[in-house]
């Protein structure tokens, strides 16, 4: 999850909060370790309403094709009822819907939350060409404004590919006339400030995780050329052919970009030398989902002897930030490894990867010839590679650019107050119901359950969308895209360090999993809180006439997940002021870990392929959250139907217990490509979904009471190895 200050995203490189590594549902998309990334990007000066509708028109909120039974709102018609429920609930609940639905053979995935997302993608698209037709009469600073210039900058093909790479030409002459580690350190920085690719190392400042309310340094690793959801394929070498995929992708890119073809070969094996061995030096996903692994704090003095080559007065200076004291070690052995990695490599191989790193980061922007090279590597690496459409783009790159402005449009558009109220009021049953669990814990003690009851009663959570939007205004968006992204890159470090000059104040819905545009929640251990975006409370997960089974077992488990993680394997090490400190007896302690054993077992006993097990140790703090989720959410909606008997119905012949679960099931509910199955149990903390839909039902007493399922039967988990944390 993202803590409140900003460190660079180790992808494109604009100024975000730095990542903690406590990541939520269900943004199956996102990289594994984008919730560690760290390093990458005020009320925006908007049209008001009318304004706004009269230049956008009604267009925006366009309507798309309807959603039914294979876009998996939820329908007993995906069911497959000639399969008894206790021996194999998942078929039971979406058995036709897996025969009959195949998955688009460009998408590494289908399910729920893709479904949502090529929806929010479509949206994206036609609001972004609207802006693009209102921009030149939009106010300068104006949501239609940004997002108008920078879809109309964006989808000028034809300027973009008479350009080919010149609009990069200036930072590649820069890298040509580097003659020492000491120009190379200035260019890392430089790059730091203009949303260039995170190169050999990142020193930046985020939340103090010892006191919330202040800043504090950190260093962190670089980003890679090669998507952090598949930064395993650096463990696996050995034969692995995306590694050779990787390869030719890099010396694909070097030659459309004019390098001779040896040059572009040598660039490309040097490329993977340094990344091998500075991908070494990080944390692996499993070091990296314990934030203790975090938090060591060295002297100045103790960094910069680290890595002597690295000045650090030098880099600080650059970007220009203040000298520390002491830095947090987010990634404790990086510097270690870049020292090995500058005192054994030529200036000319740093060079030259610092060159592809910069034609990849703008590659986006940069002539439409690279397009290829990018296809061939995402079949490689996920089973599939999407041929989309230009504008369609546009979602992504927002999320890393532009997430106010364009999230203001979409909210506008697409997002009622009705929905939120609602949300809102679910949000608030499900927390009385783990306040009121709390005080039932029979294995807390009584010290650390009134800590637990204090974390739990400061929860924040916000749904939707922010009360006060980030203000783009100053940023010029003109006709160049380059341009664009490095205007974006010092706006956010001018905002950063602004920033810094204050207490930590929370950016609402500004981290790149909450923005409103984001389909996803999550929970953020340094505020104690969550965010719940408007696109997540979308169709097919939810709809606003939802009979409650579904409302509270679809978006009321995500909320209670949420409110989970900040108790899970992680986010019980932060109290209840957002700050890492260990509030918990040592039988307490030892206890919950006895619980969470139950679910690594539990996953780690799971086949997700021939040979390949699900991730217990990895995915335990998602895991628990499932459970806690869809535990909160089934009493919430016992209280809530209590309170509205004329709702305690069956419908379509299963009662409110029972479409409660289906409704989980189906949300779940997924079809992957192999190598896209192997990646995220290899490092995302995130198990794959179809584990979900019925491992965290089996931990729920009333799921057994709901369809008979008895002791003997395969979804039969005995009551022993049933966790009951929460």
């Amino acid at each position: 999850m993202k803590a409140t200050s900003a460190v660079r995203s180790r992808s494109r490189a604009t100024w975000r909060p730095i990542a903690i590594p406590i990541r939520t549902v269900p943004n199956t998309n996102a990289g594994p370790r984008t919730e560690e990334a760290v390093m990458s990007r005020f009320a925006a000066a908007l049209l008001s309403g009318a304004a706004y509708a009269a230049l956008c028109g009604t267009t925006v909120a366009q309507e798309l094709s309807p959603l039914g039974p294979d876009e998996m709102m939820f329908s007993v018609e995906n069911m497959d009822t000639s399969v008894d429920p206790s021996q194999d609930f998942y078929r039971y609940a979406s058995g036709r819907w897996l025969d009959r639905v195949e998955r688009p053979p460009d998408r590494a995935s289908w399910g729920v939350f893709e479904i949502m997302t090529e929806r929010l993608i479509k949206q994206m698209a036609a609001a972004a060409a609207e802006a693009g037709q209102a921009a030149a009469g939009a106010p300068k600073g104006s949501a239609v404004q940004l997002v108008g210039d920078f879809y109309n900058a964006y989808m000028d093909v034809e300027a973009i590919d008479a350009s080919g790479i010149e609009p990069v030409r200036g930072l590649l002459d820069r890298i040509e006339a580097i003659a020492s580690l000491d120009d190379m350190i200035r260019f890392m920085a430089e790059q730091a400030v203009i949303a260039g690719p995170s190169l050999f190392a990142v020193v930046a400042p985020s939340t103090d995780p010892a006191d919330s309310k202040r800043y504090a340094m950190f260093v962190v690793g670089q980003s890679f050329g090669v998507d952090e959801k598949f930064l395993d394929i650096y463990r696996n070498a050995q034969g692995d052919p995306r590694v050779d995929a990787y390869r030719t992708y890099v010396e694909d890119v070097m030659t459309i970009a004019g390098y001779a073809p040896a040059d572009a070969a040598r660039i490309a094996e040097t490329t993977l030398k340094i990344e091998f061995a500075l991908y070494a030096g990080l944390l692996t996903p499993e070091e990296a989902n314990d934030p203790r692994n975090r938090y060591a704090k060295k002297t100045y003095d103790e960094v910069q002897a680290l890595i002597p080559a690295l000045d650090l007065d030098l880099y600080l200076d650059t970007i220009g930030f203040a000298k520390p004291d002491a830095f947090y070690m987010f990634e404790p052995r990086a510097l270690q490894a870049l020292a090995e990695l500058w005192r054994t490599t030529s200036l000319g191989a740093l060079k030259d990867y610092a060159a592809f790193r910069v034609i990849d980061n703008y590659k986006p922007f940069l002539t439409t010839a690279l397009d290829a090279p990018a296809k061939a590597l995402d079949l490689a690496l996920v089973g599939a590679s999407a041929d989309r459409p230009r504008q369609d783009r546009l979602y992504r790159l927002f999320i890393d650019t532009l997430g106010h402005p364009a999230s203001r449009i979409y909210v506008d558009a697409h997002f009622s107050e009705e929905t939120r109220a609602d949300v809102l009021d679910m949000v608030e049953r499900i927390h009385a119901v783990f306040r009121s669990r709390i005080k039932t814990r029979e294995w807390l003690s009584e010290e650390t359950r009134a800590q637990a009851l204090e974390k739990a009663a400061k929860f924040y959570y916000k749904v939707g969308y922010p009360d006060k939007w980030i203000d783009f205004s100053s940023v010029d968006i003109g006709p160049d895209p380059v341009a664009n992204m490095m205007n974006l890159g010092a706006f956010s470090m001018a905002r950063l360090a602004e920033k810094l000059k204050h207490p930590v104040e929370h950016d609402e819905f500004n981290a790149s999993s909450t923005l409103p545009i984001a389909v996803n929640a999550a929970y953020n251990p340094s505020i104690n809180g969550f965010e719940v975006s408007a696109a997540i409370v979308q169709p097919p997960a939810y709809v606003h006439d939802m009979d409650a089974p579904l409302r509270f077992c679809r978006t009321g488990a995500i909320i209670g997940h949420e409110m989970t993680h900040g108790f899970d394997s992680g986010g019980r090490r932060y109290d209840a002021n957002g700050n890492f400190r260990d509030w918990w007896t040592p039988q307490d302690a030892e206890a919950f870990e006895a619980e969470a054993q139950k679910l690594i077992d539990q996953a780690n006993a799971f086949e997700v392929l021939p040979g390949l097990h699900a991730n217990g140790p990895l995915n335990v703090r998602e895991n628990m959250a499932d459970v806690g989720g869809i535990t909160f959410a089934y009493e919430a909606l016992m209280t809530y139907l209590d309170e509205h008997p004329q709702e305690n119905v069956e419908i379509d012949g299963f009662t409110p217990a029972q479409r409660c679960f289906l409704g989980w099931a189906q949300l779940w509910t997924m079809k992957a490509a192999e190598p896209y199955l192997r990646a995220i149990v290899a490092g995302n903390g995130h198990p794959p979904n179809f584990y979900r839909t019925v491992a965290a039902l089996q931990h729920v007493d009333a799921f057994y009471e709901a369809f008979g399922i008895e002791e003997g039967d395969p979804m039969w988990l005995p009551p022993a190895k049933r966790v009951h944390a929460w």
